[in-house]
């Protein structure tokens, strides 16, 4: 017993004089670190004020816009808009105070979803803008009927649980 756990200790002492102990990393020297600054920021409680504040019917649509495709709808109600907003809309005035993201600036250029800003620019105005505060709007709608409802739901929750237990 004592001879088995000596050729292991003496094995494990080996393997670590000769370096296999440890892994060697070596660094790759062609990456560069990449640092990014924040270029705009809209905070949850920022968005959650401008939507309550902005209305739906203020957002006119242009004319010369198509009817908006069930792709472009999906594209306005997802992140892609975002990504793009944040690619396009640099160091421009915020078109999207109503959601809650955060916009970087980096040395590499950014890559849009849609082929390009000028894409972007026209589903933005055509489709996304309407779109996308109604998407908001209805969040908010929801969370704060959540908590209505959750503040009268509780009490009642509790008396009738008491009643059930003590007067059944």
């Amino acid at each position: 017993m004592m001879k088995v756990l000596f050729r292991q200790a003496l094995v494990i002492l080996l393997l670590m004089r000769n370096g296999f102990s440890t892994p060697v990393v070596e660094y790759d020297k062609a990456s560069k670190y990449e640092e990014y600054e924040i270029e705009h920021e809209i905070s949850m409680m920022h968005a959650k004020n401008s939507v309550l504040s902005m209305d739906i019917d203020s957002i006119v649509i242009p004319p010369g816009c198509h009817t908006c495709t069930e792709q472009e709808k999906h594209y306005c109600l997802g992140r892609s808009l975002i990504n793009d907003h944040c690619c396009c809309d640099k160091r421009y005035h915020e078109m999207f105070p109503f959601i809650p993201h955060t916009c970087y600036l980096g040395s590499q250029l950014c890559t849009t979803v849609l082929s390009n800003c000028e894409e972007y620019y026209r589903l933005r105005t055509c489709c996304c803008q309407k779109l996308a505060l109604m998407k908001w709007k209805m969040k908010s709608n929801s969370r704060s009927i959540m908590k209505e409802g959750t503040s009268i739901m509780a009490p009642l929750i509790l008396l009738n649980y008491f009643m059930y237990r003590y007067f059944t």
